[in-house]
């Protein structure tokens, strides 16, 4: 396995190839920027090793907590976690799941302690609806380029720890 210094050394090395292909398949700088961005910050904070203690996670600091529920339903390394097709993809559904609930159950409790609102599953409902209205508005297409950025970015630790165990075995094997 690559250590951490490799991994993030990594991430580093991809950002120029990453604006050149972002650029290349889109012809906007900002979609690029979006990307690139979405690419550094999977491969830093959003890559497969959130299932353990590791400087991923350490990285989220006091918002560790965020994936407290991710490190306790997901084994280290399974497919799940480390998977290039699904891995990913699980990841961003399971934060974007623990964000929207925050945020909604902020919302709730705001209203109902500054705004004097009742408790009840409706305003609860009402508070969710809120959170769909912020996201909502953002443009597909920026969504489409930061799920790609976080899917390369978290992609490229998969690979270097593929590769890396290859290596290993074929250096053993010599």
């Amino acid at each position: 396995m690559p250590s951490a210094n490799t991994h993030d050394f990594i991430t580093i090395l991809l950002v120029p190839p990453a604006v050149a292909a972002a650029y290349y398949f889109t012809a906007d700088w900002t979609l690029t920027l979006i990307a690139t961005g979405a690419m550094v910050f999977g491969g830093l904070m959003f890559g497969p090793d959130l299932d353990i203690q590791s400087r991923q996670y350490a990285r989220w600091g006091p918002l560790r907590f965020l994936w407290w529920p991710y490190k306790a339903m997901l084994p280290h390394r399974s497919w799940l976690s480390h998977s290039i097709l699904f891995g990913t993809l699980i990841r961003v559904v399971y934060f974007l799941v623990v964000v929207t609930l925050i945020v909604a159950v902020g919302l709730y409790v705001r209203d109902v302690y500054v705004n004097g609102q009742q408790w009840g599953a409706g305003e609860l409902k009402g508070a969710l609806a809120r959170v769909w209205e912020i996201i909502a508005p953002i443009k597909r297409d920026y969504l489409i380029a930061a799920f790609a950025g976080l899917w390369v970015g978290a992609s490229s630790h998969t690979v270097a720890d593929v590769l890396g165990s290859f290596f290993k075995s074929v250096r053993k094997s010599i």
